[in-house]
């Protein structure tokens, strides 16, 4: 088979990242052997059960949660439906989310609203902060993002009261375990530390609120099948990612704060979101106005680099970014960098050279 790109891993600063290293190793190994039905009694059934049992115990370590407190399922978005879902099962309690929210909150908004729920819509500074104080004299779900994906932005931990029920989107945070001290409902996505595609980690508080949105059959929480070997690769990505993962934040640090000023320095009428002191480093979006950012990504493109433009959950691959837009950017010349550990100044500065020289073109 014929590799899809051959561009080289220090020129790729889209957002998808490789499956690690070790996890695609085992990968094939591990679809040899977790095909069994781990519910049965025989030997083979037995030992894969017992290698999932200890996978949601490394996987919930590295979260912060207890074992029974994590589910498995097969989609991003049936996990962002049962994490949520099972906290909205009031149609006439008070629902709140900001307007960086991932546009499937927005949905959720829209569905609990029109079904006679009662919505707030948060709106954040230039920065992209959130002020996720909540009035305690009511019962209130709130939505809570500890990192935006397309900017970088760690929002600070919500001021909740008792009558709150929060939902945690974990999805691209760091710290995995930085989660609110009265946290009901969570969701990771293992891509974000080199995991596989195709399954994902939610997190139900065994004290907190949240109620199976669905008909109780019997005791489990969550419907539906899983890849169990995708689970097995997702314990072993996360397992190794973690290793370094200290190590390598402190190098994206120091690579973000550079790449700011590179592209300071190199271009006119640029805009970058967010504060770079309380941003997670590996994520930059910025705005070049007068740009059109799909003539400048094939430029860019056709130089040996890859870079991302729009929103980073629009229907479309150049969807205005809202994100940006709820920040009081313009729609038009949105971009989006991932950095990653392959990453160096080198890099850097050839990714902004061509930058430059794809805007010229695309001119």
């Amino acid at each position: 088979m014929l590799p899809i790109t051959d561009i080289a891993p220090e020129d790729d600063f889209q957002s998808e990242l490789p499956l690690e290293p070790i996890a695609r190793q085992h990968l094939l190994e591990l679809f040899d052997s977790a095909w069994f039905d781990p519910a049965k009694i025989h030997r083979n059934s037995a030992q894969l059960r017992n290698l999932i049992n200890e996978a949601k115990e490394s996987i919930a370590s590295h979260l912060g949660i207890a074992s029974s407190e994590l589910e498995i399922v097969g989609e991003l978005g049936f996990g962002f439906q049962c994490a949520l879902a099972g906290l909205l099962t009031e149609s006439k309690s008070k629902f709140i989310y900001s307007t960086v929210d991932r546009q499937v909150i927005h949905a959720f908004a829209r569905q609990h609203q029109a079904r006679g729920g009662e919505v707030l819509e948060q709106s954040v500074d230039s920065n992209g902060i959130v002020d996720y104080q909540v009035d305690g004299s009511s019962e209130i779900t709130l939505s809570f993002q500890a990192v935006n994906r397309e900017t970088g932005v760690i929002q600070n931990a919500p001021k909740t009261s008792d009558k709150t029920a929060v939902f945690a989107d974990m999805s691209s945070a760091y710290p995995l375990s930085n989660l609110p001290d009265n946290w009901d409902s969570a969701i990771w996505d293992p891509k974000y530390f080199g995991g596989p595609s195709g399954i994902a980690l939610v997190g139900i508080a065994n004290s907190g609120r949240w109620q199976n949105p669905g008909p109780i059959i019997d005791k489990r929480r969550v419907y539906g099948s899983f890849s169990k070997p995708l689970l097995l690769a997702t314990a072993v990505a996360l397992e190794n990612w973690t290793k370094r993962a200290r190590e390598d934040f402190v190098k994206l640090t120091e690579l973000n704060s550079f790449i700011r000023q590179e592209l300071f320095s190199q271009i006119k009428d640029i805009k970058i979101a967010g504060d770079g002191d309380k941003c997670d480093p590996r994520f930059l979006a910025f705005v070049i106005s007068g740009t059109h950012s799909e003539e400048v990504l094939r430029k860019v493109e056709a130089q040996g680099a890859l870079i991302d433009a729009g929103s980073a959950c629009g229907s479309g691959p150049l969807s205005p970014s809202h994100v940006l837009t709820a920040m009081g950017y313009s729609e038009n010349g949105n971009y989006r960098i991932t950095l990653k550990p392959a990453h160096n100044r080198q890099s850097l500065k050839k990714l902004v050279s061509v930058l430059v020289k794809g805007i010229a073109a695309g001119a």
